[in-house]
């Protein structure tokens, strides 16, 4: 606990928790410009097209999003050259674990403000009835998930390339792995395409009225076990993390 609490006393003046809402800022003004003036049919299905669309949007953003987090954790052990001297003060697994300790932290809370924000907004905007608990916790949960996988993956990046643009630019690149899955698949295995495999709603657009009906997802066998591949991904990039820093000359 001790060295958690110096991550986060060590973050303090790095303005990470400005740069992540920063984050939400961007997103929410992309809300406030596409689901604006909405017409009755996006009235009545507004709870599901709300988390279809934060799928989407979180799907091609939260790659970028989870490296700047990983990197601005792990980079002033970097600029100081001080991963040898903490190395010497306490096991190398009590600062990995601090450092994925408080990275996880700080998405939790990002996560939660993003679905709050995000909830209001759609009673601004008068969607009818409310959200389904049962849908909306479940889709919180696996968003977290594949977020924590995707933090983790940039996370034993950031601490093992002192140079940040590399885990920054791989990153980027997941980001475009993202938006290409968007467009010629429902699901994937990479660790990239979590959010959009783990997404609970679908849509389908009638070119004729030019109406898009949102629907609560089955999944595929197929697609389970890709969903089922997001908590694989945290597992081995947790364990790939502690054992290649621990094990590390620094």
């Amino acid at each position: 606990m001790k060295t958690l609490q110096l991550e986060f006393y060590k973050i303090k003046r790095r303005n990470v928790w400005l740069s992540m809402f920063a984050m939400l800022g961007i997103q929410l003004s992309w809300g406030l410009w596409a689901m604006r003036d909405p017409k009755d049919w996006e009235l009545a299905s507004g709870w599901m097209s709300l988390l279809y669309s934060l799928s989407v949007l979180d799907g091609m953003m939260m790659p970028t999003i989870m490296s700047l987090l990983a990197s601005r954790l792990a980079d002033i052990e970097h600029k100081g050259n001080t991963y040898k001297q903490l190395k010497t003060l306490r096991p190398s697994a009590s600062l990995y674990h601090a450092k994925a300790l408080c990275g996880t932290i700080i998405l939790i809370v990002l996560l939660a403000a993003q679905a709050a924000v995000f909830i209001l907004y759609g009673y601004f905007l008068g969607y009818e009835g409310n959200p389904d608990p049962k849908y909306y916790l479940l889709s919180y949960g696996l968003k977290f998930a594949s977020c924590l996988s995707l933090f983790l993956l940039q996370l034993l990046l950031s601490m093992l390339f002192a140079n940040q643009m590399i885990p920054l630019v791989i990153g980027l690149g997941g980001s475009m792995i993202a938006l290409l899955v968007m467009f010629v698949s429902h699901y994937s295995f990479l660790p990239w395409g979590g959010i959009l495999t783990s997404t609970l709603v679908g849509m389908d657009w009638d070119q004729k009225t030019r109406i898009i009906t949102y629907f609560y997802r089955d999944y595929s066998p197929t697609e389970t076990v890709a969903v089922i591949c997001i908590f694989v991904w945290v597992v081995v990039f947790y364990a790939a993390g502690r054992l290649l820093f621990t094990r590390r000359e620094v």
